[in-house]
């Protein structure tokens, strides 16, 4: 998560805690404050002893994945809202209005072997998903903001609310597997195409991932 802090005239560089992965100002107290606000959320969302009853999708050498839905105990919805609330701070999200009948989320999450939950993929069934298409135009950050037409729907199964992976295990291929793991288990009994698969407004992370993940710029994303 990016800061930002006025400028007056120290010279401070940032730090990223190791354990939360926050980036933050120790000179700002602003910034301590919200460090240590997310730091313990994020180490109570992050930490799982593990359930008698888990639904393991998928195993790696680092870890497992595990389904967890609105259905399950109450204790396995409660971790999954846990998770979900660190990765809208991280991922940026403020708009965390619930949609209908709680939107249905299934959670895919990627435990390691230090049982700490590294992944998340919040998913949802959908029905149609439009065309990503980057715009010409930078938006007041530098980036090329992403556009989609009504008259290009297509159809689509598997929306990704969220994707987020632990900024310490990125690049490992840790988001692949996820995705992999999503588009295996979401429908019983068979795969998902990458083709039938739309995300929703990603970061620019996500949208490069996305990208290289479906193998193409033109990924189908989703509201």
């Amino acid at each position: 998560m990016e800061q930002l802090t006025l400028d007056l005239g120290q010279r401070t560089e940032p730090t990223q805690c190791l354990q939360c992965g926050m980036v933050y100002s120790n000179s700002v107290h602003e910034d301590e404050q919200n460090h240590s606000r997310f730091h313990k959320r994020f180490l109570k969302a992050s930490s799982f002893t593990g359930w008698k009853s888990e639904r393991v999708v998928e195993e790696y050498h680092d870890g497992r994945i595990i389904l967890v839905n609105q259905n399950d105990p109450k204790s396995h919805v409660r971790k999954m809202e846990e998770v979900r609330e660190v990765v809208d701070v991280d991922l940026g999200i403020t708009d965390r209005t619930p949609a209908p009948a709680a939107k249905e989320l299934q959670a895919f999450l990627y435990i390691s072997n230090a049982n700490k939950v590294i992944a998340a993929a919040f998913v949802e069934h959908i029905e149609k998903g439009y065309p990503c298409i980057s715009s010409h135009v930078p938006d007041s950050t530098g980036k090329l903001p992403l556009t989609s037409t009504a008259d290009t729907a297509m159809k689509a199964v598997c929306g990704v609310s969220r994707l987020w992976v632990f900024k310490q295990c990125r690049r490992k291929k840790v988001a692949s597997r996820l995705m992999d793991c999503v588009r295996a288990n979401f429908v019983f009994g068979c795969t998902i195409s990458k083709v039938k698969i739309a995300f929703s407004d990603p970061t620019e992370n996500g949208r490069l991932f996305a990208q290289q993940y479906c193998g193409t710029g033109n990924f189908l994303i989703y509201r």
